[in-house]
C-alpha cells in the first residue's frame, strides 16, 4: 500500500519512512501539509499519516481540505500529535481525522492502527465495487423495464378514436415504468362495441404482467378462446356474452391459492351501436361517472366484488341509455385516492367537479386539464398509484353507420 507522510521534522520523517517500508509499504514523504496536498492532487494515494504541527499547512487544515475536496476515493487520515487532551482530539475528529497516534509513536501501536486503516479502505473499495455492480444491474433492469413499458403502452388503443359514432379518449400515467392499470375498446361484432378498464392489485412487474395477460385474453378473436363470445349452433354461430357473464367467467378463471392478493377490479361494458343503449358490469372498481347534457352527473353501478378473490361470485349488470352528447368516464382509484402534501385525497367529489366544469369542452381538453390538475394537486412528478381514465362519448347515432378498424 502507498502511504503519504507529511512530517516537517527530518528525523521523525526518516523514522516513519523506514518503519513503514520495513512493513512492506511504499512511502511518499513530504515536508509539510502544502507539499502533501500537492501530491494528493496528482497521485492516487488513499492513506495519509500527517503530523499536526507543521509550517505552511498544518495537519488539521490538510485533513479539512481533503474532506472538503470530495475526492473520487476515500482517503484514510491518521494524525500524529503530541497533544493528548480531549479538546484537541475532538478538534481533530471534527476536521475529519480517522485515527490518532501520539508522538513519540510506539511502533506496535502504529502498526495496529495502519492495519485498521487498511481494513477500512478495503471495505470502502469492496463497497465501491458492489455499488458499481448495482448501478450496472439497475441500468440493465431499467432498460428492460423501459422496453416493457413500451410494449404495454403499445397495447393501449389509439387516443381520440371514433368508432361507429362513439368517441374514445384516455389519460394514462403509470406510477412506475409499468402499470397494473389497462383499458381498451373494440368492435365485438357489427353491432356491439366493447370496452373495459381494469386495475390489478399492487404495483410493478407482477401487476403489469397480469394486466398484459388480461389485455391479451380480452382481445382474443378466436371464438374458441374468446371470453366475450360463446359458440352456438345457429347463425351467426356465436352469442355475445353479457358483461356480468364475462366478469363471472374471468373470476372463475383467476382463482388461485398461490397468491390470494393477486386480484383485480374492473368494469366491462358493451355499447349497442344500433340503439342508444349500453350495458356494463362492475367488479370492485370505482363507479363510472355518467355526464348527460343539461342533467345532473350520476354514478353508475354500486361496486361489486373484485375478480380473483372468491369463487362463484355473481355480478350485477346495469343498463343505461347512452344518447348523443352523453359521456361516460371509467377510471382507476389512482385518481380519486391521489394525495397531496397534506395526505388529503383528490376524491370523487373533485373529479365530478372537474367533469362538471369541462362538460362542454372537448374530451382531449378535459383530460389534459385533469392531468395538469392532478400534478398540481400532487405537488410532485410521481404518483403513488397508476392514474388512468377512459372517456367515452356518443357523438352521433346512425344505425347504418359501419364501424372503422381500431387498434386493439
Amino acid at each position: 500500500m502507498r502511504i503519504l507522510i507529511a512530517e516537517d521534522d527530518y528525523d521523525s520523517r526518516r523514522l516513519l519512512c523506514r518503519t513503514l517500508e520495513t512493513w512492506g509499504h511504499e512511502v511518499v514523504a513530504t515536508e509539510d501539509g502544502a507539499q502533501a496536498w500537492n501530491v494528493l492532487q496528482h497521485e492516487p494515494i488513499d492513506f495519509v499519516v500527517s503530523d499536526w504541527m507543521m509550517p505552511e499547512l498544518d495537519g488539521l487544515e490538510l485533513c479539512r481540505r481533503i474532506r472538503e475536496a470530495r475526492f473520487d476515493r476515500y482517503i484514510y487520515f491518521i494524525l500524529l500529535t503530541a497533544k493528548n487532551n480531549k479538546k484537541e482530539l475532538v478538534a481533530g475528529m471534527e476536521a475529519g481525522a480517522d485515527d490518532f497516534v501520539v508522538k513519540p509513536f510506539n511502533k506496535g501501536e502504529l502498526r495496529v492502527r495502519i492495519r485498521a486503516g487498511e481494513r477500512i479502505l478495503k471495505l470502502q473499495r469492496d463497497l465501491k465495487l458492489r455499488n458499481q455492480k448495482l448501478r450496472e444491474a439497475y441500468a440493465s433492469i431499467r432498460k428492460d423495464l423501459e422496453a416493457a413499458a413500451r410494449v404495454q403502452k403499445s397495447l393501449l388503443p389509439d387516443a381520440s378514436s371514433m368508432v361507429r359514432g362513439i368517441k374514445f379518449d384516455w389519460l394514462f400515467i403509470p406510477c412506475t415504468f409499468v402499470a397494473g392499470d389497462i383499458f381498451s375498446f373494440f368492435p365485438v361484432n357489427e353491432n356491439f362495441l366493447g370496452f373495459y378498464h381494469l386495475d390489478v392489485a399492487g404495483h410493478g412487474i407482477p401487476a403489469a404482467m397480469l394486466s398484459v395477460t388480461l389485455s391479451k385474453m380480452l382481445s382474443q378473436t378466436s371464438l374458441k378462446e374468446s371470453f366475450l363470445k360463446k359458440p352456438i349452433a345457429e347463425e351467426p354461430y356465436y352469442q355475445v356474452l353479457s358483461p356480468a357473464q364475462v366478469i363471472h367467467d374471468l373470476n372463475q378463471r383467476f382463482q388461485t391459492e398461490e397468491d390470494a392478493m393477486q386480484y383485480f377490479t374492473m368494469v366491462y361494458g358493451i355499447i349497442d351501436a344500433t340503439q342508444t343503449r349500453m350495458k356494463l358490469s362492475q367488479a370492485g372498481h370505482p363507479s363510472p361517472i355518467l355526464v348527460r347534457q343539461n342533467e345532473e352527473i350520476v354514478l353508475v353501478g354500486e361496486g361489486g366484488f373484485p375478480v380473483g378473490m372468491l369463487p362463484d361470485m355473481s355480478y350485477e349488470e346495469t343498463e343505461i341509455e347512452f344518447r348523443p352528447g352523453d359521456r361516460l368516464f371509467v377510471y382507476s382509484d389512482g385518481i380519486t385516492e391521489c394525495t397531496n402534501s397534506q395526505r388529503e385525497q383528490f376524491s370523487e367529489k373533485r373529479l365530478i367537479e372537474h367533469l362538471e366544469t369541462y362538460r362542454n369542452r372537448p374530451l382531449q381538453e378535459l383530460l389534459q386539464a385533469l392531468k395538469s390538475r392532478l400534478y398540481a394537486w400532487r405537488g410532485r412528478q410521481d404518483f403513488e398509484d397508476d392514474v388512468s381514465i377512459l372517456a367515452i362519448e356518443r357523438v352521433e347515432f346512425d344505425p347504418g353507420f359501419h364501424s372503422q378498424p381500431v387498434r386493439r
